[in-house]
């Protein structure tokens, strides 16, 4: 990020600001990002009518350096999804609150989105800041991000519903079936659009990439089960679980869950995990609460793949165990209203909804299970143990062969407790 693009950034925006200088530093640590590289730059000015200094603080993202780490983690498709999201898929929900209807706006202000580079403001000066991965989302702040998921989710099934005058000349199913990649019959249509938001990683071309990568990850969470489950139960937990993770069906199953198209499916945020919500630390009038930043995973399919993933892979089974039924009121009393007062002309009972989100709920129960098998090692290992995304060197030839750095990390005795958890959970439920 030279001065000169600097200054070609801001020359629409700040057209009496000259651009001075700017100081860089990593924009995360080691275990906070894994598929891109964030720096943040102070950037150093003055106003040219009144000599005044001026500073503004932003975020840019760009792709590895390594090649390997590009292939390794998809990188490259990723990030070609983030772009068509800040350039096509938030203009349009975003423009659905114009007219005084605001349910959520916890989107970064995004200065350029391009094929290599993503540029926006640092919301830190702001007062936002995340959450300690480590130990996850307390009670409070689930309740902040279910309220802005519900808004944000509300904003695609509002897209899909409103045909008036109102919004004219835009026509807005249509623009979510564009968006989407999905034709009127609800079916992808066969073309490739640089408009359209696309499933990243499970797909079944995958299947290959993720083997090795899921035989470890489930080789872990067996060992953490082993030692986690009490002696009286340890055979029909692991068998169950193992009948889930059995690798003809697993990856296809998964692949399944994202691509179901139904009633409830809208343009998920797609990586729900703690890192992914910045939360604001001050008392702001007129803030939201929660933003919702890297929208790399953003895909078409049922909002219960959000909750599930946020509720199986940031939080603890004791919060789910005395909370779960409320927090699901909680996201539906908000979802409910969002979609009111975006189309308060469409009708929706409130009941038939509430079924609906249960029923995706369950269904989606075991694709929050499959990401947890990636997510908790990740969110509870130290930082030495995640790779170093800004060691300029590229992957030698035992990391090649051995998956290196794509391993998941091991589980420790926290990832243990958390994992053990969720398997009974959800074997006591039925769910597996």
């Amino acid at each position: 990020m030279t001065l000169e693009r600097l200054r070609e950034l801001f020359a629409k925006e700040e057209p009496d600001i000259e651009i001075l200088s700017s100081d860089e530093a990593p924009g995360s640590g080691r275990g906070d990002n894994y598929t891109s590289m964030l720096y943040r730059l102070e950037v150093q000015g003055r106003n040219r009518r009144t000599s005044q200094p001026w500073s503004k603080s932003i975020i840019y993202k760009v792709l590895p350096e390594s090649k390997e780490r590009r292939e390794l983690y998809k990188s490259e498709l990723l990030f070609r999804n983030e772009v068509v999201f800040y350039t096509k898929v938030w203009p349009e929900l975003a423009q659905l609150q114009a007219d005084g209807r605001p349910v959520f706006n916890g989107v970064a202000k995004v200065y350029l989105a391009q094929h290599d580079l993503i540029a926006m403001e640092d919301l830190r000066p702001k007062g936002y800041k995340m959450a300690d991965r480590v130990k996850g989302l307390q009670l409070d702040d689930l309740r902040h991000v279910l309220k802005a998921l519900a808004g944000f989710h509300a904003l695609s099934l509002s897209l899909k519903d409103l045909r008036t005058e109102t919004y004219a000349p835009l026509d807005r199913p249509e623009t979510y079936a564009r968006l989407s990649r999905m034709d009127n019959s609800g079916s992808e249509s066969g073309s490739e659009s640089n408009e359209a938001v696309q499933e990243a990683l499970f797909r079944m071309e995958n299947k290959e990439w993720y083997r090795t990568y899921y035989r470890i990850a489930t080789s872990n969470a067996l060992k953490m089960l082993a030692d986690g489950l009490a002696a009286a139960r340890k055979d029909e937990v692991i068998a169950k679980f193992r009948a889930f993770v059995d690798e003809k069906r697993f990856f296809r199953e998964m692949c399944e869950l994202v691509s179901t198209q139904g009633p409830l499916s809208v343009f998920c945020h797609g990586d729900c995990w703690t890192n992914n919500f910045l939360f604001i630390d001050k008392d702001v009038p007129d803030a939201e609460v929660v933003c919702l930043v890297d929208f790399q995973l953003t895909r078409v399919g049922s909002l219960a793949l959000d909750l599930a993933y946020v509720l199986y892979c940031s939080t603890s089974g004791d919060v789910r165990k005395a909370h779960m039924t409320s927090l699901l009121q909680h996201y539906h009393r908000h979802l409910m209203s969002a979609l009111n007062a975006l189309n308060p002309s469409c009708t929706r009972d409130p009941d038939h909804m509430w079924k609906l989100l249960n029923d995706e709920m369950r269904r989606c129960s075991r694709f929050g299970l499959g990401q947890a098998l990636d997510m908790l090692p990740i969110s509870t290992c130290t930082s030495d143990e995640a790779p170093d995304l800004y060691e300029d060197q590229n992957t030698d030839d035992e990391e090649k062969a051995e998956g290196g750095y794509r391993a998941p990390p091991p589980g420790n005795a926290q990832c243990t407790r958390l994992m053990t958890d969720l398997v009974l959970e959800l074997v006591d439920s039925g769910v597996i």
